[in-house]
């Protein structure tokens, strides 16, 4: 575990999610786990790595079936997961460590996409 505290960085895809019907009524609820995750993203609200098509990256259960979709870079740069499903910050060095890409948000692991974009 990093020495700095955890820094959150959001996609626009999760950005432009949180304004949808579907999870707009469980803000509370995201807002949560986003707290939780700033602790402790290895195990916050059953934060696992997810596997086959969606390898490098975690889930944290959110709420009746929703689920939080991100990417730590200390775990990335560790466990060499930068060829899949890779982010900008992959490659790039001044990204800290202690940074969690929160990506998006998911029912049942669909609609999550092959990439995102962060706003600079």
């Amino acid at each position: 575990m990093p020495d700095t505290p955890w820094t959150l960085r959001f996609s626009t895809r999760y950005r432009d999610q949180l304004g949808e019907r579907a999870y707009r009524e469980r803000r509370g609820e995201i807002e949560r786990r986003l707290a939780e995750l700033l602790k402790d993203p290895y195990r916050a609200a059953g934060s696992e790595r997810l596997k086959f098509t969606f390898t490098g990256l975690r889930s944290a259960r959110v709420a009746g079936g929703v689920r939080l979709i991100f990417k730590i870079c200390e775990e990335c740069r560790s466990l060499s997961d930068r060829s899949r499903n890779s982010l900008d910050c992959c490659l790039a060095s001044d990204t800290p460590n202690a940074t969690v890409n929160v990506l998006c948000l998911s029912s049942h692991y669909t609609g999550v996409p092959d990439e995102f974009e962060f706003d600079p």
